[in-house]
């Protein structure tokens, strides 16, 4: 089941994002996020124009999607957002990427928004993958843009119209 996020589902949103930032090459994370910062960046998504969704089994948060503004108070991008999904490890390749994925785009053609973008670590296979199967292209790179203690990846950006 998928539903808008809630403030108690925000240890186990955390939990999961901060299972990419351990993997490395999944977040321009290189540190894991605090409760602290988690609690800030929920506050800044609105439920009605700036969603996070949550699959849950049973009370389990799975994984999650979040609809963001791409540029905020930059009034000619508006109708541009960005999405970012993560799912917990132990739930990989069952689905649930895809079933955000479809009904996150699915709310933003209903609320209006022109284009989707997503942001990524070009290394992530997956990601990538899931994107393209939903439409999105490559819309550009920054070679070399991200630093993982010198190792190098470039950050991916891909897009859909909606």
């Amino acid at each position: 089941m998928i539903i808008p996020a809630r403030s108690h589902h925000l240890p186990a949103i955390n939990n999961i994002y901060n299972q990419a930032v351990a993997d490395s090459f999944r977040t321009a994370h290189t540190n894991p996020v605090s409760p602290d910062e988690r609690k800030q960046w929920f506050a800044d998504h609105s439920p009605s124009t700036y969603p996070v969704f949550v699959y849950l089994d049973d009370e389990t948060v799975l994984g999650w999607l979040s609809i963001s503004s791409y540029s905020k108070n930059r009034q000619a991008l508006a109708d541009v957002v960005e999405v970012s999904y993560y799912i917990d490890y132990n739930h990989h390749n069952q689905g649930i990427a895809s079933a955000l994925m479809e009904h996150s785009l699915q709310f933003c053609r209903e609320y209006g928004y022109r284009i989707a973008v997503a942001i990524l670590v070009s290394d992530n296979k997956p990601s990538i993958a899931l994107l393209e199967k939903f439409g999105f292209s490559e819309a550009g790179r920054i070679p070399d843009g991200l630093n993982f203690d010198g190792e190098f990846r470039d950050h991916l950006y891909m897009y859909k119209k909606l």
